[in-house]
């Protein structure tokens, strides 16, 4: 009885033995897995949330730009659908002549001839006659800078009657058209403004983008020859005398005396010249 006792005590220290290292291992093990695990899956998690997060911050800045750029293009679009271009009517020339479109020099009267308004003709979609009008001055350095190139630009554009008046010769045409500096360059469609040039640039190129903007015409040709700078509009500056400037000049200073006169300032004046009279008068019998 005591073997057995004594047998099954060993039996039992045996396996107390065996599953010690046993369960040592899996507690180990399982103490791995409860404090590793969790760890990666965070780093992972975060790592993943910050990768979408980006994702999701580009795609919303792509939307952002590519619905910007649909909206300029819908809106040139729309600006280009709204524009509607001058339609001008063809002018014929006697081909047996050989006639050059040219520049022709106008005064005022026939101007006003030249921009009659045709009641039928209510839009800029009906064909009517274009012309481009230059306001020049002959004493003016800009205007004669810009003169051959608006006489090259008549070639270019044949269906655009171009015509040149002395805006300082004709100064009462300047209030009617709105002129208040030259040169400037205005085009009218059945008499009626529907461009003004306002470019600093005064040479062919910049005339023609202003003509092709209105018109919708490309140019024919675009050079300057020498013969452009012969006429019709003079490229010579040539100096004059401007008597509306004198007459002008005269009635702003008769103006300004007349006021000074009626000015406290000019009785002061004559106040002291009599004191200072009356003084030297008294003085002078005291000396007598």
């Amino acid at each position: 009885m005591c073997v057995c006792i004594v047998k099954n005590v060993n039996l039992v220290v045996v396996l107390l033995i065996c599953l010690a290292p046993i369960t040592r291992q899996y507690d180990v093990s399982e103490e791995t897995q409860l404090e590793d695990v969790p760890n990666v899956d965070e780093s992972e998690s975060l790592l993943s949330n910050v990768v979408s997060d980006v994702n999701k911050t580009l795609t919303n800045l792509y939307n952002t730009m590519t619905l910007a750029n649909v909206t300029a293009e819908n809106k040139t679009q729309n600006a280009n659908e709204t524009r509607k271009l001058v339609k001008c009517k063809e002018i014929v020339y006697d081909a047996s002549e050989e006639v050059e479109p040219t520049v022709e020099l106008i005064n005022a009267t026939y101007l006003g001839k030249l921009l009659q308004i045709n009641p039928d003709i209510t839009t800029r979609d009906v064909e009517a006659d274009c012309v481009l009008v230059l306001f020049y001055a002959r004493a003016c350095p800009f205007s004669a800078h810009a003169a051959p190139h608006f006489n090259a630009l008549s070639r270019s554009y044949p269906n655009v009657k171009m015509v040149a008046v002395d805006a300082l010769k004709y100064h009462g045409i300047n209030a009617q058209y709105g002129i208040i500096g030259v040169p400037t360059l205005k085009m009218f469609h059945n008499g009626r403004p529907v461009g003004k040039f306002n470019g600093t640039e005064y040479n062919i190129h910049s005339f023609s983008k202003f003509v092709h903007a209105i018109t919708g015409q490309n140019p024919q040709v675009l050079l300057v020859t020498s013969k452009d700078f012969q006429g019709p509009v003079s490229s010579v500056v040539e100096k004059e005398t401007d008597y509306f400037l004198i007459l002008s000049w005269l009635f702003i200073l008769v103006c300004s005396v007349y006021y000074f006169v009626q000015s406290k300032w000019w009785t002061m004046i004559v106040e002291m010249v009599q004191n200072n009279w009356r003084e030297s008068e008294a003085q002078h019998e005291h000396t007598d």
